[in-house]
């Protein structure tokens, strides 16, 4: 045995496999409640927690025999995602014991996401975890795992810059905004394109308090759709100059290979505004705004290799923040650690007692029929006491050790070596 908790870890991350992998393995929240109701049945676990997510599928294991059961439940999944990918050792990760707690406390704290420091997936976690526990799935362990989990990713969001600074563009395009601007709820937003990009940054933009939004698109249609979707207002294309008037912020995400927004457009609107400021983001390539609105007074505009410059400098100081959110994890790995001691003690000393009593009835039923039935109860009184006594010495042992965590880690995984009792079903 190589570590004493009885939990174990496996799963598939965008570190491992391409996105169409992980569309393929990736796990509805009614296919979770029937794979974990499936497990718990057949498989002889005592809890489990399935994370589903676009850039992971993982899986947490715990119980007594949850080393026996991992093999089955991956082949499980294989045939019932009709794949191979979680018996592949090169796509599926596998970790047991602290290592996969380890691994937990990292991925809520966002320290193991494609984009370091995310705060989504916390909250996944939070709604997985729910899943699993609604339908009696979240055994003890699962359940304290969770609980040491969050206050972990707490600890690590509160005292390290792990979730500081915008690191997507259409976010690092709102963060320069809000240098310009101190407040954003006066404020108008005109997005120009009804794509992805556009939406994203139209989302954050709400998320910061903006409620005025209004979208320009060439296919108007498009724009209704996505203004539909925040409250705002839409334009076709042909409008622009009436949309943009009394605007604040301007973000252009558009397809187009000519110009979209020129200084002869934009002038006379900042002439009626006073010039005011008006803070323009070009999100697209080939860009969709003159680079000579910039000569025009109050205009602030910034390109994708402004903002990509911004995103790059603060995912260097998030990479910086690395080892201090590690050392807040290993902190809470060791809190972890104290209350696994305080509560596995008697099924250490259960699992000793049972690997020594099946030695003592395999020497018993042995003996059967060379003793009389009285000398047989007689040996079996005696080797029980004997037992009892050299198992009690074992207790003693734990007990001592039991304030250190690392000292009563090394004293199980000696019994359990010593003893060959890996692996044993109860």
């Amino acid at each position: 045995m190589t570590d004493y908790i009885p939990l174990g870890y496996f799963g598939i991350s965008h570190k491992t496999a391409p996105v169409e992998i992980r569309d393929q393995v990736a796990l509805s929240p009614d296919e979770q409640r029937f794979a974990l109701a499936e497990w718990i049945r057949s498989f002889g676990i005592e809890g489990a927690l399935i994370l589903s997510t676009c850039n992971r599928t993982e899986v947490y294991i715990s119980g007594e025999d949850y080393a026996l059961a991992l093999p089955g439940i991956r082949q499980w999944l294989n045939e019932y995602k009709k794949c191979i990918y979680f018996t592949d050792k090169q796509i599926a990760q596998n970790k047991n014991g602290y290592a996969a707690v380890d691994h937990f406390f990292n991925v809520i704290s966002g320290m193991d996401s494609q984009i370091l420091g995310e705060p989504q997936v916390t909250g996944q976690i939070k709604e997985a975890y729910n899943l699993a526990r609604d339908i009696g799935a979240a055994d003890t362990q699962i359940n304290k795992m969770y609980d040491h989990g969050m206050h972990a990713q707490k600890m690590v969001r509160a005292n390290t810059f792990l979730s500081e600074g915008a690191v997507s563009v259409s976010f690092a395009g709102v963060e320069l905004a809000r240098k310009i601007f101190n407040s954003f709820e006066d404020k108008t937003v005109l997005l120009i394109g009804a794509g992805e990009t556009a939406e994203l940054a139209a989302i954050h933009f709400k998320d910061k308090g903006v409620a005025n939004i209004r979208i320009v698109n060439r296919t108007e249609s498009k724009a209704q759709l996505l203004a539909d979707k925040f409250n705002g207002k839409s334009y076709p294309l042909s409008k622009l100059d009436e949309a943009l008037d009394g605007v604040d912020i301007v973000i252009s995400a558009t397809s187009s290979k000519a110009f979209v927004l020129t200084k002869e457009i934009l002038n006379p609107v900042c002439k009626k505004r006073n010039y005011e400021p008006i803070f323009i983001i070009d999100l697209a390539i080939p860009r969709d705004i003159d680079p000579g609105v910039e000569n025009i007074d109050g205009v602030y505009l910034y390109n994708l290799d402004n903002l990509n410059e911004i995103v790059q400098t603060n995912l260097e100081k998030r990479k910086k923040e690395l080892p201090k959110a590690q050392e807040i994890i290993n902190e809470s790995i060791a809190e972890f650690k104290k209350w696994v001691v305080s509560h596995s003690m008697a099924a250490v000393i259960g699992k000793i007692k049972r690997h020594f009593d099946t030695i003592r009835l395999k020497e018993l039923e042995r003996l059967r029929n060379k003793l009389p039935n009285n000398g047989i109860e007689e040996i079996d009184y005696l080797t029980q006491s004997i037992m009892n006594k050299v198992v009690h010495q074992h207790i003693k042992m734990l007990k001592k050790s039991s304030s250190d965590p690392d000292r009563y880690q090394e004293q199980v995984e000696l019994f359990f070596k010593l003893y060959e009792v890996d692996g044993e079903a109860d």
